[in-house]
């Protein structure tokens, strides 16, 4: 008769230990892929939900901030175009913008009467972002108007401000029409 398999002790093992075997074997196996209690997730969920609820305020002071200060260059941005459109052709460009709406221009001013004809280019109108408002201005009026050589006559800044009261200003120097922001 042949001897059966022998155990870690030397002793011949039955059929009946060699099936316990396996299944301790097996349980040992589930037992390493049981994955995460109830109570563990809850844990994990709670402390998930805690830190969402104290960033929130912290994102939203930053989206308001991200706003203000997009819209700002944005804006500057469009001076430059409208000053840059009048050196380039040789022409007047006219920037506009309507404080109660919210939206600011530019057009060229091919025949410099300062107001837009039928046949002259006007660019898009552009519109501030949700929460971002104009807050005020230092011009004599909602327009601005750059010469042949990107010079305007006055000197001024226009303010936007976001919802939680922070402010950006677009400054325009009369005589050379740079637009800066402050």
């Amino acid at each position: 008769m042949e001897a059966g398999p022998t155990g870690p002790d030397g002793t011949e093992r039955t059929d009946k230990r060699i099936g316990d075997d396996m299944k301790t074997r097996t349980r040992d196996i589930r037992d390493l892929e049981r994955g995460f209690t109830l109570a563990e997730l809850m844990i994990v969920i709670t402390i998930m939900g805690l830190l969402a609820v104290l960033s929130l305020p912290g994102y939203n002071h930053f989206m308001q901030n991200w706003r203000l200060n997009g819209d700002t260059q944005q804006f500057a941005s469009t001076m430059r175009a409208a000053r840059a459109s009048a050196v380039m052709k040789n022409i007047n460009a006219v920037f506009v913008f309507d404080m109660d709406a919210g939206t600011y221009s530019y057009f060229e001013d091919t025949d410099r009467d300062g107001i837009h004809d039928n046949g002259e280019y006007e660019s898009n109108t552009y519109e501030l972002s949700t929460g971002v408002t104009f807050a005020a201005h230092t011009l004599s009026a909602e327009t601005l108007t750059f010469g042949n050589k990107g010079n305007t006559r006055e000197s001024g800044s226009i303010t936007l401000r976001n919802s939680i009261n922070k402010t950006r200003a677009v400054r325009v120097y009369g005589g050379t029409g740079n637009v800066t922001v402050d």
